[in-house]
């Protein structure tokens, strides 16, 4: 027992079974599953199974797995993905910015990345900041309106 693939389902089990918000709870949760890892291991094992935080009504934030992002099924009671994480969309030049919850950037940058928006190359995102950055030819209008596509809420964030 305990190798990776074993480790990386059961932290799956846990998050989908679950409303994790910490690390800790997380290893908690392995712990009594029979698996003792350190926190480091943790932290890669969260990446290499691309795991995300989202908004929750209770817990502040909660862990949820990418691929529920992907096929849009949300466990109950987690909010529209991923609007009510975002505060604000600025623009500087024809870069965009967007502020999201601490924490919350990753799962939101994914999300737009994961959309394909033709208007979009890419994303870089820290820990509550992301920035778009736009494919040549288009204008902040038009990058607004992609994002908009596939994020509605964020048209009434724009500041």
């Amino acid at each position: 027992m305990n190798s990776k693939t074993e480790r990386h389902n059961q932290i799956k089990r846990i998050i989908l079974d679950s409303k994790i918000a910490s690390q800790d709870e997380l290893l908690e949760g392995l712990r009594k599953a029979g698996f003792e890892l350190t926190q480091a291991t943790l932290s890669r094992d969260l990446k290499e199974i691309r795991v995300g935080k989202l908004a929750d009504s209770v817990r502040g934030s909660i862990y949820v797995l990418q691929e529920q992002l992907k096929q849009n099924s949300q466990p109950e009671n987690i909010p529209a993905i991923p609007a009510n994480s975002v505060l604000s969309v600025v623009f500087s030049y024809h870069l965009c910015i967007i502020r999201t919850f601490p924490a919350f950037a990753s799962t939101v940058a994914t999300y737009i990345d994961h959309s394909r928006l033709a208007e979009i190359a890419g994303t870089v995102a820290g820990d509550d900041t992301i920035l778009v950055i736009p494919r040549e030819g288009y204008t902040q209008k038009e990058i607004l309106k992609a994002l908009v596509s596939v994020i509605p809420e964020m048209e009434t964030k724009l500041g």
